[in-house]
């Protein structure tokens, strides 16, 4: 029996029947090993006392001593003791309060555990060794049905466990074990995962002596170390995510962060996954525009950056201008327009339905308050719209060749765009495959935090989803402009002629909208690429 299939055994013994608290289980377990002082924190009945004998069990031959309210009195020499216990610890209590000043400040080989139901920032800040204890392990005060219901039917109600002599630890196996742990190497990526962690608890105004920065990487040594490894893995620095670092507010704030700094080394060498996701739609949407769209002319003037349409409106007695990009014309997208104060208008709703006729529909508050009530803007719409009225466009002229050329720029850069993006999305699909896989290896490691590992793989499940997706939509915007040639751009499209032409500038008073042809709107991929 090698190292790592002992300690799996020993794990295994003494997380049994503790369902929903093998990982705390755990990590006092691993403080302990490397002679670390913990606070175990938790109401009364949550099983503190229950995780420190079972910690307590996998030391063979162990010298214990307990302090509580049976013994306050410290024996003359500590380090006799392998470990050290200060039950339902209350810093009100002098006598408590000192000895464990004297225990955290001169002990040498002895581990030491401290349980209570104070929360750790006023229990170790009052009695002044917040610095000195490496981690808190906070218990939760429930558990769920399910767990309840296994708890239940344990046939003996014995809670003890006895691990077979082979597989306990001897002081003189825990002494070397020691020395070997600090002979393993952090690895680059742990490195960068502690100085980003150290980083966020400078932020958020979290203490963390440089002792305690040191015996957090030696709980990822050791962890390295009983996996049979002798450099670190990103997997070695879980437990930095977790509820160790005292305060709630901290804790809070620490482990949402360390996911997204998880998430950063995970995706360094392709940081396009840490960008906001391509917007393949938009470019199917672009090329569908493109080879369907006629080569009209259109009156447009320059608003917000872009090629807009003006129309006006008139609403509760009031003519107000709108803007609607050209890109969306005879194209079946619903958007909300511009107002004039260059904002997206988001209590009007408009679609070209494939034609050159802009249809409107309106969030029915404005009928009475007017476009122009800017706090109704800001404090949202209706869900439902109601129809308004049919805004025609004024064409300048049909089949320009001005039109034609603009629309060969256009091809040519979105071939560009198409070709790159592929490439891009492609690569990324590589080094999600690889990553997960990689990432997948360590999911039996030895103190390995489940809840933990699962969000990770989810996660980067879903990017390879999400880019299999991209990239079919991509594939079908290229398949779509591949049929696109010169001879195409010169050849007339109907698409747009159905209306007469009528000045831009016309007013749509509250009419019923004319019913526009429209053309039939592209289908998305039903399931992503594999």
């Amino acid at each position: 029996m090698n190292l790592r299939q002992r300690f799996a055994e020993l794990l295994q013994t003494i997380t049994k029947n503790i369902p929903e608290r093998e990982y705390y289980v755990q990590l006092g377990f691993l403080t302990t090993l490397i002679q670390e002082p913990f606070y175990l924190y938790g109401r009364p009945g949550c099983g503190s006392s229950l995780i420190i004998r079972r910690i307590s069990s996998a030391f063979k031959d162990a010298k214990i001593l307990r302090l509580g309210k049976k013994q306050k009195q410290l024996p003359d020499n500590i380090n006799d003791y392998n470990l050290i216990i200060f039950d339902n610890f209350a810093p009100s209590d002098e006598q408590s309060k000192n000895s464990l000043q004297i225990v955290i400040h001169d002990h040498e080989n002895n581990s030491i555990i401290i349980s209570g139901d104070q929360k750790p920032e006023s229990a170790l800040s009052r009695s002044e060794v917040s610095d000195q204890v490496t981690l808190t392990i906070m218990l939760p005060e429930n558990i769920s049905s399910d767990a309840l219901c296994t708890l239940l039917q344990i046939s003996d109600g014995n809670s003890n466990v006895i691990l077979p002599p082979q597989i306990a630890i001897s002081a003189e196996e825990q002494a070397q074990w020691l020395k070997e742990i600090n002979k393993v190497t952090l690895s680059p990526n742990t490195l960068a995962v502690i100085g980003k962690v150290a980083e966020i608890c400078s932020s958020n105004g979290v203490y963390v002596s440089i002792r305690k920065w040191i015996a957090l990487s030696n709980m990822i040594k050791a962890i390295a170390f009983l996996n049979g490894r002798n450099e670190t893995k990103l997997i070695d620095t879980f437990f930095l995510g977790t509820t160790i670092w005292g305060r709630s507010a901290s804790n809070s704030a620490i482990s949402k962060s360390y996911r997204e700094i998880l998430k950063t080394q995970l995706y360094k060498n392709t940081p396009s996954l840490l960008e906001k996701p391509y917007d393949a739609d938009d470019l199917l949407m672009r090329v569908e525009h493109l080879v369907h769209s006629s080569n009209n002319l259109y009156e447009t003037k320059p608003f917000n950056g872009e090629k807009c349409l003006a129309y006006r409106i008139t609403i509760a007695g009031e003519s107000v201008p709108l803007y609607a990009p050209l890109k969306y014309i005879e194209t079946d997208v619903e958007f909300n327009p511009y107002n004039e104060l260059h904002q997206i208008e988001k209590r009007v709703l408009c679609n070209y339905h494939g034609t050159s006729n802009c249809t409107i529909t309106i969030d029915p508050q404005v009928r009475t308050s007017g476009l122009r009530s800017y706090a109704k803007q800001a404090s949202g719409t209706s869900a439902k719209f109601e129809e308004f009225g049919t805004l025609p466009t004024y064409i300048l002229r049909e089949n320009a060749p001005e039109i034609i050329e603009e629309k060969k720029v256009i091809r040519d850069a979105l071939n560009e765009e198409i070709k790159q993006s592929m490439d891009r999305e492609t690569a990324n699909l590589v080094a999600l495959r690889n990553t997960y896989k990689l990432f997948n290896e360590s999911k039996d490691d030895l103190f390995c935090f489940t809840q933990m590992f699962n969000a990770v793989q989810d996660d980067i499940k879903a990017q390879f989803d999400n880019t299999a997706n991209i990239i079919k939509t991509i594939k079908k915007a290229s398949e779509t402009i591949s049929s696109f040639s010169n001879n195409m751009l010169k050849t007339p499209n109907l698409v747009g002629k159905q209306h007469a032409a009528k000045p831009a500038a016309s007013e749509a008073k509250q009419q019923a909208p004319q019913a526009p042809q429209t053309a039939q709107a592209p289908q998305p991929p039903t399931s992503p690429a594999k």
